[in-house]
């Protein structure tokens, strides 16, 4: 049987967490680079902006800023720099609070006639990011490598199941709100594929990281996943809404078939001319 506090284990599991971060720095640094042309464009003023990007942008900026500190501090060249525990949790709760409310803005458009669910979808929002606010999660440096530790496993737990329910609450209120649009629109295809892609993804995610804090074999075993689990959250949220940013010709001869359908609030094209 396994000695889950056995000196050595830990070890090796902190050898794990530190590969797990590097690797999440270059998965997500590659995207971030890749998927940059929105910046670009803002920076340009080739895209207007509009508010819904400033969740895009917080979400992606911030968990890039995070996960590039976490690694600093579990570099061979770090400096004597104790582990930036605010910045840390600050900026990753950050990240998954506004991929969450990318989605919550996207929802927003297809249920814009059901004004009951719009104001249960805002309430469900404020819930998350109070949840966020008040999370228990620290960062501390163990053994020269920056990991983050749940203060309070329950509620941390309690934190993951609210936002899985959250996630499929956003998926089925897609759904209804598609159901006033023909079945045959592009846009009620790619807007139900979306919301089934990404609520699997997180879904995957957060349950692994939920099965491990709720076994709670060690501190670093309840957290090891943490940031993967940020990484693919984000990551997710982004292309839906970069799926909405690309021009679609397909969207476009649809648009006659919907009229009565409010126009997405992020649903705009990116000219990289000139």
């Amino acid at each position: 049987m396994v000695n889950w506090k056995d000196p050595d284990l830990e070890a090796k599991l902190e050898v794990l967490s530190v590969q797990l971060l590097y690797a999440v720095l270059g998965l997500y640094g590659w995207e971030y680079i890749r998927s940059s042309h929105v910046e670009v464009a803002l920076i340009q003023r080739q895209l207007q902006f509009r508010w819904p990007l400033l969740s895009y942008i917080s979400a992606r900026f911030g968990f890039l800023i995070a996960v590039i500190l976490s690694a600093m501090q579990s570099s061979p060249f770090r400096t004597n720099v104790d582990c930036i525990t605010f910045a840390i949790v600050f900026l990753t709760n950050l990240a998954i609070g506004c991929s969450t409310t990318n989605l919550m803005i996207r929802t927003q458009a297809p249920i814009y006639f059901y004004y009951l669910l719009r104001i249960l979808l805002v309430l469900l929002s404020l819930g998350h990011w109070t949840l966020l606010t008040l999370s228990t999660a620290r960062a501390s440096t163990m053994n020269g490598v920056c990991v983050m530790n749940f203060v309070n496993p329950t509620y941390a737990s309690a934190v993951v199941i609210y936002v899985m329910l959250y996630d499929l609450a956003l998926l089925v209120f897609t759904v209804i709100g598609l159901l006033r649009m023909p079945s045959s629109s592009t846009l009620w295809k790619k807007l139900v594929k979306q919301g089934v892609v990404y609520f699997i993804l997180n879904f995957a995610a957060n349950l692994i990281l939920l099965a491990l804090n709720r076994l709670n074999y060690n501190p670093m075993m309840n957290t090891i996943f943490a940031m993967p689990a940020a990484c693919i959250c984000t990551i997710a949220s982004n292309q839906v809404v970069l799926s909405l940013i690309r021009p679609s010709s397909d969207h476009e001869s649809d648009s006659t078939s919907s009229a009565k359908m409010p126009p997405l609030t992020s649903d705009f094209s990116v000219s990289m001319s000139g």
